[in-house]
């Protein structure tokens, strides 16, 4: 496994084939020049970018992350320390499944002037250009597999949560504090989950974590904190942290890389992950997030979730009845549809079969990540 070497500061940029090397064991697919229909066709007007002649440069708030990481005493956010309780029993959850993700022109911009590129671990900040699909001079999706689709898996799930922020930005140590377990099913029932996080992150790798706890904030979008696949949306609460998980009762992956946060909802009509122009700060939701990467002295490394869960049959669901609509449309509408169908279609063939061949190698155990949405959460704020 290899260092993620672009979150610890140097002088030279990473190369583009280092960058491309690091994405092979995320849930999804290898990169091509273009999509592919089942048939192994070029999809309709549906191209990647090419790879850009220079490196690509670092997030705006990578030399403000590590320059803050050296501050041995971070100051104490004002008006004292703010605790958040969270608390759900057997309430429903909603596990996201890997898949497709639309582009935002708000955040991407478009093939003759892209943006929201930054040199980061794929899916954790920006979306380099020669992983991005697009059709008559507009980006359309995420050429990989995200764990940002529009596709579900609804279940029952456990959390109790108590975060308390104290320290208001980055430093060599932090105040904040964590106690957060989450509990929850694979969507085939076949296995079960825990996840238990307790040590906050004093800064970040590549944008702030506020030493660990952070509230009342923007991220996501255009904010260069997190994933820009997330549109930009208010944060009540998040916290970035050091965790285990536990498949089956087995401790499979400890020292995680976990990440939690309580937003506004960011979800629509069919419950479709929208753009910026379409957030209206709507309701309230729970979200654990836990990328295959653990921590680790020099920066996060390479560690697929061992999950066990196969997405597979759950995906292939979802795609016979996204093509059941499509058919039901008029035929001017089916023209327009039916090339995006098929090259979402051609990029979750690529990935099921990156994925077999990653568990093949030993080198996968199921979905490698977890994204998992909480909705019956209630919670509490306490002030000092």
């Amino acid at each position: 496994m290899k260092i993620i070497k672009q979150f610890i500061p140097r002088s030279s940029g990473m190369s583009s084939a280092l960058w491309l090397a690091m994405l092979g064991l995320l849930a999804a697919c290898s990169t091509t020049s273009g999509g592919a229909t089942a048939a192994g066709q070029p999809a309709a007007r549906q191209t990647a970018a090419p790879e850009p002649a220079t490196p690509l440069p670092h997030v705006g708030l990578f030399a403000y992350t590590h320059a803050h990481a050296g501050n041995p005493n971070p100051p104490e956010r004002w008006g004292g320390p703010v605790t958040i309780v969270a608390d759900q029993h057997k309430g429903a959850t909603q596990w996201v499944l890997p898949g497709p993700r639309a582009l935002d022109p708000a955040i991407f911009g478009t093939p003759d002037h892209p943006v929201g590129w930054e040199q980061a671990p794929f899916p954790l900040i920006g979306i380099p250009p020669q992983l991005r699909q697009s059709e008559n001079g507009h980006y359309t999706i995420v050429d990989h597999a995200t764990p940002f689709s529009d596709w579900r898996a609804i279940g029952v799930g456990d959390v109790h949560m108590r975060i308390t922020d104290i320290t208001a930005i980055d430093g060599a140590t932090t105040k904040d504090r964590i106690d957060f377990v989450a509990e929850f099913d694979s969507p085939d029932r076949m296995h079960h989950y825990k996840v238990v996080a307790k040590k906050p992150l004093p800064h970040g790798f590549g944008y702030p974590f506020f030493g660990g706890v952070v509230t009342d904030h923007l991220m996501h979008g255009g904010t260069g904190i997190g994933t820009r696949l997330m549109p930009t949306e208010y944060i009540y609460a998040s916290f970035w942290g050091v965790g285990d998980v536990y498949v089956d009762g087995r401790l499979t992956n400890p020292g995680q890389l976990v990440h939690m946060m309580i937003g506004e909802g960011v979800r629509g009509k069919g419950w479709r992950l929208g753009f910026d122009k379409d957030i209206k700060g709507q309701g309230v939701v729970m979200h654990l997030m836990v990328p295959p990467y653990k921590v680790t002295p020099k920066g996060p490394v390479m560690a697929p979730i061992r999950s066990g869960y196969i997405p597979f049959p759950e995906i292939k669901k979802r795609m016979m009845k996204a093509m059941e609509e499509v058919k039901k449309l008029p035929p001017e509408q089916q023209k327009l549809m039916m090339p995006r169908l098929m090259a979402t279609k051609a990029l979750m063939e690529k990935t099921k079969k990156h994925v077999q061949a990653a568990m093949a190698e030993g080198k996968m155990f199921g979905q490698p990540f977890f994204h998992v949405m909480f909705g019956n959460v209630h919670y509490q704020v306490r002030h000092r």
